[in-house]
C-alpha cells in the first residue's frame, strides 16, 4: 500500500508534498490493517475469517501486536513462549488464552486507531475531493473489518 499510493501520487506529477502526504496515508493505513488483522486472529470465528483463526498468528510462531501487549501483564509465562516461538505443546492455546485475560487486544484496536489517524492527518494534506473523502473513509472501514 506504501509504495503503492506514493507511486499514484507521483505518476499523476504530483507536488513532492503531495507525494509524502500519499505515502504517509498508505503507510499509517497500512499498518492499521495489519493491526487489526492481529487482534482477529483473537476474537473472530474462522467462518468469519474465511481461514483457520484461534490463534493462527501463534500457531505460526509469531508474536503479534496482542500478544506483545500481553507479555507485559503475563511476562513469567509468555516470555519464555515467544522466546521459543510457541513451538512446546500446548504454547499457542496458553498464549491465546493469556492474551484473552490481558489488554492486548483493546490496546492493539486503539494502537490501530491511532494510525487511522495518522493516516486522516497524511489525507488533510491534499485537496479537499470525492477521492480523498473515498480515501478517509477506508479508515473506517479497516477499524470495523471483522474478516
Amino acid at each position: 500500500a506504501v509504495v503503492s499510493t506514493q507511486s499514484t501520487g507521483a505518476l499523476n506529477s504530483c507536488r513532492p508534498h503531495l507525494q509524502s502526504a500519499a505515502f504517509g496515508y498508505g503507510k499509517n493505513l497500512g499498518i492499521a490493517f495489519q493491526l487489526v488483522d492481529d487482534l482477529l486472529d483473537f476474537v473472530s470465528s474462522s467462518a468469519e475469517m474465511g481461514k483457520a483463526t484461534a490463534g493462527s498468528d501463534l500457531k505460526l510462531g509469531l508474536a503479534t501486536a496482542p500478544v506483545l501487549y500481553a507479555v507485559k501483564e503475563f511476562p513469567n509465562e509468555l516470555g519464555p513462549m515467544i522466546s521459543r516461538n510457541f513451538a512446546e505443546e500446548g504454547d499457542a492455546e496458553r498464549a491465546f488464552q493469556l492474551v484473552g485475560r490481558s489488554e492486548g487486544v483493546a490496546l492493539t484496536r486503539e494502537l490501530a486507531e491511532r494510525y487511522c489517524n495518522s493516516a486522516l492527518l497524511e489525507l488533510e494534506k491534499m485537496p479537499e475531493c470525492e477521492e480523498r473523502s473515498a480515501l478517509a473513509s477506508l479508515c473506517d472501514l479497516v477499524l470495523r473489518r471483522s474478516n
